[in-house]
């Protein structure tokens, strides 16, 4: 009966912990991957960005959605790597009205996606 329940709640505290990781490690690569964004925002804003500066932030993502297909839903990166993609043709193209309104959906896909890993209630039950 002892060794069932030390099991038990070894088993529960592994489990914890790889929630924490994952919440952590998903949470690391959109906090870096936001930030990118933010800069091509204030430099779209500013009518300065040109292909280059989206392009870097598309090698970005491609380098941090290498390791986050593990854990993420490949429905999620295929949704940012579509409009990232508009993003950056419209960026080429100086259209930064539209490429505003492209990066300020990335930049809320990258705050929603890592809270639903998060350990809530709702996320548990």
């Amino acid at each position: 009966m002892v060794k069932t329940i030390v099991s038990i709640l070894a088993s529960l505290l592994l489990l914890a912990a790889a929630f924490v990781f994952e919440y952590k490690f998903i949470g690391d690569r959109f906090e870096t991957f936001g930030a990118a964004l933010e800069t091509l925002e204030d430099k779209v804003r500013s009518g300065s960005a040109v292909r280059s500066d989206a392009e870097a932030v598309r090698q970005l993502w491609e380098e941090e959605k290498k390791q986050l297909h593990v854990v993420v839903p490949h429905g999620d990166i295929a949704y940012i790597d579509y409009w990232l993609g508009e993003a950056v043709s419209y960026i080429e193209t100086q259209d930064f009205d539209d490429a505003l309104s492209k990066i300020v959906v990335l930049l809320t896909i990258c705050e929603q996606v890592p809270q639903t890993y998060g350990i809530t209630f709702g996320n548990i039950f």
